[in-house]
């Protein structure tokens, strides 16, 4: 459900702002709001604030960063867990450490502007060593390569396969010669030619692709190569200390998330107050509050100061209240779902409940296996307890411990477990048999024609809720009553013409239900036609009467979307026959076959549920937000965020 909200306005003095401001982030319960009339410059200490968190964010992006060289890794990674759980008091007392704290910050910097430029020197050195290495065989110092009055030295590398075109131009050109050095792909040579032709082997040399030495050390290479390898070595060592220091600091990563938490919410404080109305001595801040919790707010309030006047009232048709959602158990769990398309706008119906009911039996449904079902609700019970807050990864294992339940419900009805089929209650969607495929795929369309009947019972219950009854009746009750209808009408023709067994009773109720549905069907078509253009004016009101009549299609092809439901149930138990005939078959075929046999199914079924629980995830989500949501659901609502949320690691204890 969705809490009702009461819009408020505080005024209080401004010297007791930052009491007041706290006692309302401790209760999270209240929302500030501004208008466009409120946006003032930040402040001095706004920006202070913003320098200081953006320094404490990089400190715990940097001393994570190091957590992979840390020796005891498995002790690392403890350490950067996000869920930190405290009660408001001590998440306040890390301002008692700030000093310690800042001073902790420091160091991170230096040590990470340290290992920057260590890397950076390394990089370099790595670099130089990348270049020297082709000239590993040159005995000589490269500053024996050198011109003379007379003669011209290229020293360079050139490609193997272009000495044999060297040789040849040295044996045609006087007075030109060479010396060749042992090298790979690319060899180091060193060619000497008089002044006179210069230019010549210049030329010559360039189309070889001659690349000329860029160094001049007085060192050969393989000395310049020793010194490097001892500076890289000492650059990996003191890179390596660097880094050591910092794991040391690990331990200290959760004070400074919370410090961090801490000053985003001095900050979110700070520039709310800087938005707010006020004067030299007072100031006001407006926003929403639940209803419920009025009582609590005005107590917090008044323990901090006498001299204030709070004032609540029912938000107007204006306004926009946040959407906060007050549901409790399976529904809770549901809202994950619901928000992944948009929060509910909080004058409409929530419909998390029937979100969850309908999710959760197309999930059973698609999936429909004991095992599969078992697995999963372990899986995801397990996970959502070894999460200490409720956030969305807690959320969504409670989706996959629901979904197995479900799962595993539907996989009793077939009486499937891993693929093998131990009994029939349900028909055997694999057996082959045309009457069992067909039931099962008209029941599937069954569901998605109650789903759709569902969805415009509660636009319906949307427009009554806005007092807009011509609508809720005209554009939404009359498709209910055709939807209704076709149920009736359409039953025992189509279980007669696909020869589906039914039990006598049934069939005699729907005999007699026949002719009602088809009244119904039609006079909820008829009134849908005639009523559709009511707003309009002449012609309109003939082309929305025509339109209305034309949204059969739209409808039918909507409820046709609900035989994917079948396709993935008979696809996920159909691979899962396969890969236990692959392993029995092996098992059967002797000694080897006792290991790979299981090995085979064991894969098979873990990827089987893996791409069933994605799938069937992926295409319940798809008829939620198309086929249901767009009967009724006008979601664009905003969360209710309350004063102090903004928090990226701390999660505050109830």
């Amino acid at each position: 459900m969705i809490a009702p909200m009461l819009k408020f306005q505080l005024t209080a003095l401004s010297s007791e702002r930052a009491q007041l401001l706290r006692a309302l982030q401790k209760t999270q319960l209240v929302e500030l709001t501004f208008s466009e009339e409120e946006q003032h410059a930040s402040a001095a200490d706004v920006a202070a604030l913003s320098e200081r968190l953006v320094r404490v964010k990089k400190s715990i992006e940097f001393l994570t960063a190091q957590a992979d060289a840390a020796a005891d890794k498995k002790s690392a990674k403890a350490l950067l867990s996000d869920q930190i759980v405290l009660d408001f008091e001590a998440f306040a007392a890390v301002a008692q450490r700030e000093e310690a704290l800042m001073r902790l910050v420091a160091e991170t910097e230096a040590w990470a502007e340290q290992l920057a430029a260590n890397r950076a020197e390394r990089h370099k050195t790595e670099a130089q060593k990348g270049q020297l290495a082709p000239y590993a065989g040159v005995s000589e110092p490269f500053c024996a390569f050198a011109d003379t009055r007379s003669t011209r030295c290229f020293f360079g590398l050139i490609d193997e396969g272009a000495l044999s075109a060297l040789e040849a131009f040295v044996q045609a050109t006087a007075p030109v010669d060479r010396t060749v050095y042992a090298g790979a792909k690319q060899v180091p040579v060193a060619v000497f030619c008089h002044r006179s032709v210069e230019e010549e082997t210049e030329k010559a040399l360039s189309e070889l692709a001659f690349a000329r030495c860029p160094f001049l050390y007085e060192a050969s290479a393989a000395q310049e190569l020793a010194r490097l390898d001892e500076a890289s070595a000492r650059l990996r060592a003191e890179e390596a200390a660097l880094v050591r220091g910092a794991c040391e600091r690990l331990p200290s990563l959760k004070d400074l998330k919370i410090y961090s938490d801490y000053l985003d919410s001095e900050l979110e404080k700070a520039e709310d107050y800087e938005r707010f109305f006020h004067t030299g001595a007072t100031f006001t801040a407006s926003g929403y509050l639940p209803a419920a919790d009025e009582e609590a707010v005005r107590a917090a309030i008044a323990a901090v100061t006498e001299a204030y006047i709070l004032q609540c009232a029912a938000p107007t048709e204006e306004d926009k209240p946040p959407t906060l959602l007050k549901n409790r158990g399976p529904a809770r769990a549901a809202e994950f779902v619901t928000n992944m398309y948009s929060v509910p706008d909080y004058r409409e119906f929530d419909p998390n409940g029937f979100v969850f009911v309908f999710f959760m039996i197309f999930f059973g449904l698609i999936m429909a296996d004991i095992g599969y079902g078992v697995l999963l609700f372990v899986a995801g019970f397990v996970l959502a307890r070894r999460r200490k807050v409720n956030d969305g990864v807690k959320k969504l294992a409670s989706i996959l411990a629901y979904g197995g339940i479900f799962t595993a419900i539907f996989g009793a009805l077939f009486g499937s477990c891993f693929g093998f089929s131990l009994y029939h209650f349900l028909p055997d969607p694999t057996s082959g048999s045309r009457t069992d495929v067909l039931t099962i795929l008209l029941g599937c369309l069954a569901l998605g024609l109650l789903q759709i009947t569902v969805g415009y019972i509660l636009s319906a219950v949307n427009s009554f809720r806005k007092r807009r009854v011509a609508d809720a009746i005209c554009d939404a009750l009359t498709w209910v009553l055709f939807c209704v209808g076709l149920f009736f009408a359409v039953f025992n023709f189509l279980t007669e013409y696909f020869a589906i067994p039914v039990p006598a009773g049934v069939r005699v109720f729907f005999d007699v239900m026949t002719l009602p549905g088809v009244v119904m069907l039609g006079v909820g078509l008829l009134g849908a036609a005639l009523t559709a253009g009511r707003k309009e004016k002449l012609i309109g009101k003939f082309t929305k009467g025509f339109g209305a009549v034309y949204g059969i299609i739209n409808l039918l092809s909507d409820v046709l979307s609900y035989a994917r439901l079948f396709g993935l149930m008979l696809s996920g138990m159909i691979i899962a026959q396969q890969f236990n005939g692959i392993g029995t078959d092996l098992i059967s075929a002797g000694t080897v076959g006792y290991v790979f046999g299981p090995v085979v199914m064991i894969i098979g079924h873990a990827f089987n549920l893996a791409m069933g629980v994605l799938g069937a995830y992926i295409h319940d989500c798809r008829l939620q937000y198309i086929e249901f949501f767009s009967k009724f659901y006008t979601g664009e609502g905003a969360l209710f965020t309350p004063l102090g949320s903004r928090r990226q690691y701390v999660y505050f204890t109830k």
